[in-house]
């Protein structure tokens, strides 16, 4: 039996579905700020040592943003590559 609830968020996301739909053949210009990735570049890998509680606090940020550990970690890495390269 589905709620009351459970039926509105039901509606919401096919709503949502639907303007998601009508806007993906768009051809206009990327709104502002919008980055674009070429994920098929060639990338490196390399380890970074953290102690226990380094880690932790990496984790818990990323939890905060329902992220992956390492996805919270590139992205504080790339965040700081591009301060260092403006700051120059």
């Amino acid at each position: 039996m589905i709620s009351d609830a459970d039926a509105e968020i039901k509606q919401a996301a096919s709503e949502d579905a639907r303007e998601l739909e009508v806007d993906s053949h768009a051809t206009g210009p990327y709104p502002a700020g919008t980055r674009i990735s070429r994920p098929n570049r060639p990338t490196r890998m390399f380890n970074l040592r953290l102690t226990e509680d380094q880690f932790k606090d990496l984790e818990d940020a990323a939890d905060r943003r329902h992220l992956p550990v390492s996805t919270m970690a590139r992205a504080w890495l790339l965040e700081r590559l591009d301060e260092e390269r403006t700051s120059s």
